[in-house]
């Protein structure tokens, strides 16, 4: 079996750069995203709270009201 001579990588400062600048730019959009998947979550909390609130009031879509899908009228 033949063997081959090892293969020599060199990096230059210009490739160590280039690998850290990409490195703090990857961290940088996933801080990002962190941000604004935990920003808009609490929003819809708030949202969320507001419809239930007014849903008690409200009959349904489907003309039962509160009382009757609660207690069930058999329909």
């Amino acid at each position: 079996m033949l063997r081959r001579q090892p293969t020599t990588i060199t990096l230059t400062s210009a490739d160590v750069e280039l690998f850290e600048a990409n490195r703090r730019r990857k961290l940088w959009e996933k801080q990002q995203a962190q941000q604004q998947t935990s920003s808009p979550s609490t929003a819809d909390s708030q949202l969320g709270k507001d419809k239930n609130s007014n849903n008690s009031t409200q009959p349904a879509i489907n003309g039962k009201s509160k009382k009757d899908r609660i207690m069930g009228t058999g329909n």
